[in-house]
């Protein structure tokens, strides 16, 4: 008995040795950090004890590693420096992100590739050297990397991603020759920017790419430039010359708007310019636009108020919304023949429009063209000499019963009889092929109207809220039924829907609570929520799933509580907001699949996880936001197009499976683990 006690006492000595043994071996470990290498990748660093206390870390990579992982260092902001040497040629996506106190970066030899957001967010990061065989440097591989000032880019570069100096400190930027394309955003926001040398061989400058530079002064377009992005300078307030050399061919959206340009030379290489490209310049007195212009987009030169002068080019066929307006100090406007639309407001508040007399029917009219409206009566009858009639000119005159329009024109401008409210008889000529945007909002006494068959595009609220109309015949060509276009229409009973149609968009007949007898002749390729609010939506029958079908496209889902819906082969489209806050956990989804609309999945908050179908070609905006419990979702290589912030709010999205090309579209998943389809 007492032989066996000492034994278990012995026992026990050894397990407390043990024990002991085996904290200290553990507290021995984790006084310092180390770095967790695999095969020569460095794929995580464990903080030690003693580095928590200093609150500071440098690190010295060994020279046998020949790449930093993923999200190796991510979120740390102990480290204060960095020394990369000359055996390691990749940096990993997010490798650095959020290393708040990382302050210097010493890159020795032969790196190549600085991936994807490697230093985002680095905020205290002043200096980086750029090794010479440097070759691509990822998406927001800097981004708001607030302290760097300088950058030098090695000769071997090639590639620089989208946003990724963007909000830095950096003053002046030289481009190697070796950069083709400045992509999207690179150099947004950087406040600090006054000089920018681009390199001869720049074909085209991204969108945004220089957006917010407000001290940004001189740029010299190059000789072989093609494109300059939407936004590509947007709101540099000091820019004041730009020279636009002749391979110049697109000028993008909002382009060069609030800058302080004086003269714009565009060449005749130029075959398109943006809307809004020049909007409030408001020192810009010259512009010579490019004779191969077809179209003068919406609000090109609108607030441009020390132009004198415009001389529009022959050719041109169209100019869009508020394309001059508020040009308050325009006085010659010169405008082809060639021109057959006229946007809504193209000219208003400019001297040009203020110089042309009232004729005694209350309306301005330039040759053929009605530019304006200033007091009418109940009844109008247009002179059929004119041919062209401008956007809104008639929009919110209350007291307008009926009104004969001109056998010659060809469209109904955007807004042209917006809030007529009292408007009861329209015959809109045969020869019209466009109604626009809005055009017969509000005119809540209208009854009928016979749109002619050429028309084949109705515009966004076309008829919205004209609650009086019951009677209504879509022309055989037409092609798409956008958005709001009936909506509220509540007197409408009955509608046939053209073999043409290819799309109805959200809220095309909402709101038409009296709509209950809906007939196909064709078979659309998508169908969005379009019939919310109508005796026909409520009629439709719900399978055991809760989801509503129409043809072949959902356009609604009830909610029975069940936690996995199956979607019936054969359906093409699932409506915007469908199955928005469903309470399933899981969706299976057939292989024919093509098109999600808008916040199809938004505020599901059991959904856990995603594999999208073969065939799907178009996931919307917002389309899994806030689904709490969303770990992991495949999105096939198909997909073409995905919309912005789809998964914003997944916090617990773990795995997202994407083609590359796709995935770049998904910066914002950060902390996401992202695998690519090869």
């Amino acid at each position: 008995m007492l032989r066996k006690n000492v034994k278990n006492k012995e026992a026990k000595v050894v397990f407390v040795i043990f024990i002991s043994l085996f904290i200290m071996l553990s507290i021995v470990m984790n006084l310092r950090g180390h770095l967790v290498i695999k095969k020569g990748v460095v794929l995580r660093y464990r903080v030690g004890i003693i580095e928590r206390v200093k609150k500071k870390i440098d690190i010295t990579i060994p020279e046998d590693v020949t790449e930093i992982g993923n999200h190796a260092f991510a979120n740390n902001d102990l480290i204060d420096k960095i020394i990369i040497p000359s055996g390691v040629k990749k940096i990993g996506e997010f490798a650095f992100m959020n290393c708040s106190n990382l302050e210097e970066v010493d890159i020795h030899g032969s790196l190549e590739i600085i991936n994807k957001g490697a230093f985002y967010k680095c905020t205290s990061l002043d200096s980086i050297n750029l090794p010479d065989k440097l070759e691509q440097i990822g998406h927001y591989a800097f981004f708001e990397c607030k302290n760097l000032d300088i950058i030098e880019f090695p000769s071997s570069l090639k590639s620089i991603g989208k946003f990724s100096f963007s909000n830095t400190a950096l003053k002046s930027v030289k481009l190697p020759q070796s950069v083709e394309y400045i992509k999207d955003g690179t150099f947004s926001e950087c406040k600090n920017l006054e000089y920018m040398n681009l390199s001869s061989s720049i074909k085209r400058i991204g969108n945004k790419a220089f957006e917010n530079c407000e001290e940004l002064k001189v740029v010299d377009l190059t000789d072989n430039l093609e494109q300059v992005g939407d936004y590509a300078f947007y709101n540099c307030k000091s820019l004041e010359g730009i020279v636009f050399p002749d391979s110049l061919k697109n000028v993008g959206e909002f382009s060069f708007s609030r800058t302080k340009l004086k003269d714009v030379i565009m060449p005749d290489s130029v075959t398109q310019v943006g809307a809004c490209a020049f909007e409030y310049c408001g020192e810009l007195e010259n512009i010579k636009l490019s004779k191969n212009l077809t179209n003068i987009e919406a609000e090109t030169l609108c607030g441009c108020y020390s132009l004198k002068e415009i001389d529009i080019p022959e050719g041109v066929t169209e100019i869009g919304n508020g394309a001059t307006s508020k040009c308050h100090n325009l006085e010659i406007l010169n405008i082809p023949d060639s021109v057959e639309k006229f946007g809504f407001k193209c000219f208003s508040e400019t001297k040009w429009i203020e110089n042309i007399p009232v004729n005694e029917d209350g309306l301005k009219i330039y040759r053929d063209i009605l530019l304006e409206a200033t007091d009418i009566q109940e009844n109008l009858v247009i002179n059929q000499n004119i041919n062209f009639i401008v956007g809104g000119v008639f929009q919110d005159f209350e007291k307008l019963e009926s009104i004969i329009l001109p056998n010659n024109i060809k469209c109904i401008e955007e807004y042209a009889f917006q809030n007529c409210i009292n408007l009861k008889s329209i015959e809109i000529p045969y020869g019209v092929n466009w109604i626009g945007r809005s055009a017969f909002d509000n005119c809540k006494n209208l009854k009928s109207i016979m749109i002619p068959e050429p028309v084949k595009e109705i515009g966004e609220s076309a008829f919205y809220r004209c609650e009086n109309l019951s009677e209504i015949e879509l022309p055989k060509e037409l092609e798409y039924i956008r958005e709001n276009t009936f909506e509220g229409c509540s007197s409408l009973k009955k509608i046939i829907i053209p073999k043409n149609v290819k799309r109805i968009e959200k809220g095309a007949f909402g709101g038409c609570t009296n709509l209950e007898d809906i007939k196909f002749e064709g078979n659309p390729e998508y169908i969005g929520s379009s019939f919310y609010e109508t005796k026909y939506y409520d009629n439709i029958e719900e399978d055991q799933y809760g989801c509503k079908y129409v043809q072949n496209h959902i356009v609604g889902f009830v909610d029975k509580g069940k936690k996995e819906i199956i979607i019936k082969e054969g359906t093409v489209s699932i409506a915007n907001g469908a199955f928005s806050e469903g309470s399933f956990e899981k969706v299976l989804f057939p292989e024919e699949l093509k098109y999600i609309g808008d916040f199809a999945f938004s505020f599901c908050k059991n959904l856990r996880r995603v594999e999208l179908p073969q065939n799907l070609i178009y996931i919307g905006d917002y389309e899994f936001q806030f689904c709490d419990k969303l770990e992991y979702i495949y999105i096939p290589e198909s997909v073409k197009e995905i919309g912005e912030m789809s998964f914003v709010g997944c916090d617990r999205l773990k795995e997202v499976v994407m083609t590359k090309e796709v995935a770049d579209k998904f910066w914002y998943i950060s902390d996401k683990k992202v695998r690519y389809i090869d």
